[in-house]
């Protein structure tokens, strides 16, 4: 007793900056303590100063017959484990079959963007910890295959506007089915808190960006792999300031009609993973932001002996452990790991994987910043 007095009568300043170092959950349970507590951990100011100090966990959607689960997971990311497994441990899992959704288009500062695919998509910018949502305008244009449209979900340095972007374009196919010509292109932006209507901005050149793909989002800028008329990569990088389209290039993958090649952030560099290979998994990292020269082959993980085959899906990695370990995930199919000591890739059972169910993972920071921030935004509960 005598030590919460004391723990309790401390500066409202070193307090507040103590808790604000703990993870949600325990800071969900302090609430419950008492009225002062609770009015300082519901603030605007308590939740930016915890969102800034919050490390990223693990977020797995998991797709179970008619339910569809958030499960929320902390990194024991500690240089000796035994056993990959022990890097992580449970914190929560989140029911949202209500929104009925099929994919995650972005997380960013504990804001998930999630969309239910069709002609038409629906869109929603939820936050788990909340259990708020805000659900987004539909843009009344149609999709049709062969056309293709893709989004990304990131935050402007100046303003800290929060952005979701569309990408469409329409495309025609040769009888092999590699696209010939791109007649149409069409790009939108919904900035959170604004119009609350999608604006249209210039497109990038035409290019082929793959719809299972989302943009990647670093140094404020989204980017997609995308592949030219020429059957070559090139990086799609969308500036959230400006608004504005250019593109430099990839690492050296076979030609886009050849290759599996994914686009995502590892660390605070930019990565791209080829799973073209029926023996190897290539991991290459931009060592230096929008430097060519600085493409590096860093990791080449054999799929010998459980993965190794003629692929169709791709693989995204997630994150690179202290101990040299890389979280990956194949298609949504399954989880695995690459194990830096033993130099062999093999499936993990972090969650249990059905064969009718379907999985997606990323990184993702808990956060107790409300939706109601976006003040012009209709906020619904769940």
């Amino acid at each position: 007793m005598e030590q919460s007095s004391h723990f309790t009568n401390l500066p409202l300043e070193i307090f507040t900056d103590i808790v604000s170092r703990l993870p949600v959950l325990h800071i969900a349970r302090l609430k419950c303590v008492c009225k002062v507590w609770l009015e300082l951990f519901e603030s605007p100011e308590f939740s930016k100063l915890h969102l800034s100090k919050s490390s990223a966990g693990l977020l797995i959607y998991q797709h179970l017959g008619e339910s569809c689960l958030l499960k929320i997971f902390g990194f024991e990311d500690e240089p000796e484990v035994e056993r990959h497994e022990l890097n992580y441990s449970p914190v929560t899992i989140f029911d949202i079959t209500e929104f009925k959704c099929q994919t995650i288009s972005g997380s960013v500062d504990g804001f998930l963007c999630l969309r239910v695919i069709g002609h038409i998509d629906n869109l929603y910018i939820c936050n788990p910890f909340t259990r708020e949502y805000i659900t987004l305008p539909t843009l009344e244009s149609y999709v049709h295959f062969p056309s293709i449209v893709t989004y990304g979900f990131g935050v402007s340095t100046i303003g800290c506007q929060y952005k979701v972007v569309r990408i469409f374009h329409e495309s025609e196919l040769d009888q092999t089915g590699v696209c010939v010509r791109i007649p149409r292109s069409d790009c939108h932006v919904y900035t959170l808190g604004t119009t609350g209507t999608w604006r249209s901005i210039a497109p990038s050149p035409p290019l082929y960006y793959n719809c299972y793909s989302i943009g990647a989002f670093v140094n404020g800028n989204l980017h997609w792999l995308a592949g030219d008329l020429n059957d070559s990569y090139l990086i799609s990088c969308l500036d959230l300031d400006k608004e504005m389209f250019r593109t430099f290039s990839a690492p050296p993958l076979p030609g886009y009609n050849r290759c599996l090649g994914s686009l995502v952030v590892l660390g605070d560099c930019l990565s791209v993973c080829d799973n073209t290979s029926e023996n190897d998994i290539v991991i290459w990292i931009m060592k230096d932001y929008d430097v060519g020269k600085s493409w590096t082959k860093e990791f080449v993980i054999s799929k010998i002996p459980d993965l190794s085959g003629e692929c169709y899906e791709l693989v995204l990695p997630i994150k690179v452990f202290r101990n040299g370990d890389i979280l990956m995930i194949w298609g949504d199919f399954h989880l695995f790991y690459y194990s830096n000591k033993t130099k062999i890739a093999s499936k993990t059972d972090i969650v249990e994987m059905l064969p009718s169910g379907a999985v997606e993972a990323i990184l993702h920071v808990p956060s107790f910043v409300s939706l109601t921030c976006f003040g012009m935004e209709n906020v619904n509960s769940f």
